[in-house]
């Protein structure tokens, strides 16, 4: 099942009761469902669009057709800068999350060992079930990630400067890359360095892919968790996982529930922006 329609949604706020906030992910079984599973004591549901633009368009059009709902959104941060992450909410009723994406909410060390430990029942190979060593593979996983968000990022900044050259490149050249693999045998630098010279001669987009990156570099985890893709980082995670104790593939799907069962305290930055929606929609 996709994500609803607008008449869909609609439907079910007029019917419903509590808050109605809209997230990101193609269904209910996405983000909607992690957020309930966190939020699900509160007055709040949760309802998926796919994407940050749809969800900003929904509650465009649901605020004047059901005014008497309290209407809110919750998006990804992807490239916003922190300045950025309430912007749109006195006006519109969207918060971002803190960190790049929801996926970088399940990449708990704790979380995961648990996760292990539960499936290996005490014969948990490579210290999986221990939060430390567990910490050293999510990092590990994040340090592989960041030529790929330091791409992204410079693709970002070209296509908003030079909006109406970059539109006259290969697509290509100018597009996100949506796996982590995309990157293996390509100098990032001279890939860009190249789109760089279609948008302006003057403008060296390898320097600024590497000058970005070494920051980034120096920055830490901590830091990462803000400005990488949760989703590359949990399916490079994904490729380190030990073998399973199991003749059929446990797919990803139905180990991030049991790292909801195993470690379900919500996150508290998030938690902090159903507070905020929750105070502003009774004041």
């Amino acid at each position: 099942m996709g994500f609803p329609t607008i008449d869909e949604l609609e439907i079910a706020f007029l019917t419903g009761k509590g808050i109605a906030i809209i997230v990101e992910g193609n269904s209910y079984e996405d983000d909607p469902w992690f957020y309930g599973q966190w939020f699900n004591d509160l007055e709040v549901k949760f309802f998926p669009q796919n994407g940050w633009r749809r969800v900003v368009d929904a509650i465009t059009e649901l605020r004047p057709r059901c005014p008497n709902v309290p209407i809110y959104g919750i998006i990804d941060r992807d490239f916003s800068d922190d300045e950025a992450l309430d912007s749109d909410f006195s006006q519109q009723g969207i918060l971002r999350t803190p960190r790049y994406t929801l996926e970088n909410y399940l990449l708990e060390p704790d979380g995961w060992a648990k996760v292990f430990s539960l499936i290996f029942r005490g014969r948990t190979p490579d210290g999986w079930d221990e939060s430390a060593q567990v910490q050293t593979y999510i990092e590990q996983a994040y340090h592989h990630c960041l030529p790929l968000a330091v791409h992204d990022k410079v693709i970002q900044y070209g296509n908003r400067k030079y909006s109406e050259q970059a539109k006259r490149t290969p697509e290509d050249d100018r597009c996100y890359l949506k796996h982590i693999n995309h990157l293996e045998g390509i100098d990032p630098a001279e890939k860009l360095r190249a789109w760089g010279r279609q948008l302006n001669p003057n403008e060296d987009l390898g320097a600024l892919y590497e000058e970005w990156l070494g920051g980034l570099e120096q920055d830490g985890w901590m830091a990462w968790q803000c400005h990488v893709s949760g989703k590359h980082v949990l399916e490079k995670l994904r490729q380190r996982f030990p073998p399973l104790p199991t003749q059929s593939k446990i797919k990803l799907y139905y180990l991030l529930s049991l790292y909801i069962r195993e470690y379900p305290d919500p996150p508290d930055d998030l938690a902090q922006l159903i507070e905020r929606i929750i105070e502003h929609a009774h004041s």
